[in-house]
């Protein structure tokens, strides 16, 4: 999950966030839970699923291997 609520210079959330997503792919991860759809997210390509859909891909996502 992440949250960008507080910034000291403009779109530097925009910037961290991108930063973390590549950073979470390079390690394996498929599934970046940002809870609540808003058009900052969706300019970065965040697309909202069905819960059901979401559930199914946390099942997979948690049963992968991880590296921190």
């Amino acid at each position: 999950m992440g949250e960008s609520m507080f910034h000291r210079v403009t779109d530097a959330s925009k910037v961290a966030l991108v930063h973390l997503v590549a950073h979470l792919r390079e390690r394996g991860f498929t599934l970046f839970d940002a809870q609540l759809p808003t058009p900052h997210l969706a300019s970065l390509g965040a697309r909202s699923i069905p819960r059901a859909a979401f559930l199914d891909a946390l099942d997979e996502a948690v049963a992968l291997p991880r590296r921190f």
